[in-house]
């Protein structure tokens, strides 16, 4: 065990090259495609409500033994974003909850219904080739809609939209008596309001409708250099409120006087010699 733990730790890299990276890649392909046929199918909603009456199942089993101990998500360590060892959930009842799929798009409406182990990766590639995307988009793919909207979402905010919570539309969960409950801005009010950033406190979250926005192939920067903090912050503010409307902005502070203003607009059309290919 010593010599393996040595190996581990000091020739990590070869575990990493040679195991690691192919399994992760394998591991991606086959998940990519099975979304797809999935999806195809659409056997979606149907799948959806018995996996939730499982979880019911699960919820209530719990409440019969006597609700001696905390419930949490049996989600492993392995699929987690996080370095933690989540070994708080060996003293708990573990629920397990694999939902792991988008189970509709309204176009007409703008809405997108998933369940809350969709990823980012996951929708913005259903997504963008329907001409789709969410308002508000966490940058690491792995990232799951149940996470940012039970979590702090990584602070990604939009000044336009807000944070990414504020684009959601209803939310379902299992409640701690077993219950299937909806929330919205029009029912079960005080409850929608309450779940985002509730660390998965009030319920056990099995869906969630969150808005859509149209999408274009390319998106146009603008970089503004600033040379002051005084500078910096007119140049942002005015930026943030023309009357433009740009779909994004953001300042990079590279020293307390330098940074840069980067304004930008969705387009489906591009100087090619300024694309910004990814190597």
């Amino acid at each position: 065990m010593d010599f393996i733990e040595y190996a581990l730790v000091h020739y990590r890299w070869i575990f990493v090259c040679l195991f690691l990276l192919p399994a992760s890649v394998i591991y991606n392909c086959l998940f990519y495609i099975r979304n797809r046929v999935v999806f195809m199918f659409s056997s979606l909603p149907e799948k959806h409500d018995q996996k939730v009456t499982a979880i019911q199942k699960q919820v209530r089993e719990w409440r019969d033994e006597g609700s001696n101990t905390q419930m949490c998500t049996g989600r492993p360590g392995w699929a987690n974003v996080s370095f933690r060892r989540g070994l708080y959930k060996q003293k708990m009842k573990n629920i397990n909850i694999n939902l792991v799929d988008i189970l509709s798009i309204d176009t007409e409406h703008k809405v997108v219904r998933v369940e809350p182990l969709v990823s980012m990766g996951q929708l913005t590639s259903t997504l963008n080739p329907l001409g789709w995307t969410i308002p508000v988009l966490p940058e690491l793919d792995d990232l799951t809609i149940g996470g940012v909207i039970m979590g702090c979402g990584i602070e990604t905010s939009s000044h336009k939209y807000g944070l990414i919570q504020e684009t959601c539309v209803a939310f379902e969960l299992v409640l701690a008596d077993g219950s299937l409950v909806r929330c919205s801005q029009s029912e079960n009010v005080d409850l929608f309001h309450a779940v985002p950033w509730s660390h998965g406190t009030l319920g056990f979250l099995v869906a969630a409708e969150l808005q859509i926005i149209p999408a274009q192939k390319f998106v146009k920067l603008r970089y503004t250099p600033v040379h002051s903090r005084a500078d910096m912050v007119k140049t942002f503010t005015e930026a943030t409120f023309a009357s433009a409307k740009h779909e994004f902005v953001e300042c990079l502070v590279f020293g307390p006087e330098k940074g840069v203003v980067m304004t930008g607009n969705m387009t489906d059309t591009a100087e090619t010699e300024k694309v910004c290919r990814t190597w």
